[in-house]
């Protein structure tokens, strides 16, 4: 950490990772701007209570003009943490063209848009640090019906190598960050309880991951220290995949 303010706008923070992420973004001295469909006052109460400075802001990824207005509302930002996720999972013959584009654009579209609006200031300041979040199923994947998610996050994944080529003489890295499967509260709303002990059962640790797991990585990767890391992914799955 160092003595200059940083914005960081943060996109999936009402959630339990989200709201993680921003807890660790502020103690290491981060003004957070804290983004999701409906604005993440929890998570900002969160971060105020722990002493930290952070903004709520509301906004649909889907639609590419709610993009931009978050960019211009959001101002100024040296970070950027694409964390939202449409996680879509159906069978193909079952997963109709809407659905797909609407992972596309939460998944791929957005954060492009939003890179493509912060990366002028970032530049400017000779200082970014973009952190997309993908996922490890892009090496392992974990059964069907995934479709649709995996690829959106192998786009990411696409994206975030080139962005690293093409911002990387400006100051500004570019990584991807992929958890595994992680035990929030969604995950335990969505997923049979033991599924969470099948996929320990198959990690080198063997230990379910939690979202504090993740957010030590995250702060590396937005860190000053970092300037020399860029177009990498970084796994945080317990040793699941091990390529």
């Amino acid at each position: 950490m160092t003595g200059v303010l940083r914005s960081a706008l943060l996109t999936g923070a009402a959630g339990g990772l989200g709201r993680v992420f921003a807890l660790r973004l502020a103690a290491e001295g981060r003004r957070v701007v804290a983004t999701d469909r409906a604005a993440p006052d929890v998570t900002v109460s969160a971060v105020r209570a722990a002493g930290g400075d952070a903004v709520a802001l509301a906004a649909d990824l889907a639609d590419p003009a709610a993009v931009r207005r978050l960019a211009s509302e959001a101002g100024p930002c040296e970070i950027l943490v694409n964390n939202a996720a449409d996680l879509t999972h159906v069978p193909l013959a079952e997963l109709g063209l809407v659905a797909w584009q609407h992972v596309v654009a939460v998944n791929v579209t957005a954060p492009l848009l939003l890179a493509q609006a912060l990366a002028p200031g970032m530049a400017e300041r000779r200082f970014g640090r973009i952190v997309n979040v993908v996922s490890n199923t892009v090496w392992s994947v974990p059964g069907p019906a995934f479709v649709a998610y995996v690829a959106s996050k192998g786009a990411l994944l696409g994206l975030t190598r080139a962005l690293a080529v093409e911002l990387g003489g400006h100051g500004i890295t570019v990584n991807a960050l992929a958890p595994g499967l992680t035990r929030t509260a969604a995950a335990e709303r969505d997923l049979a309880p033991e599924m969470f002990d099948a996929v320990a059962a198959q990690q080198a640790t063997g230990e379910t991951l939690v979202p504090d797991d993740l957010a030590g990585a995250l702060a590396f990767l937005t860190s000053d220290e970092a300037g020399a890391i860029t177009g990498q992914a970084l796994r945080v799955d317990g040793g699941l995949v091990t390529l």
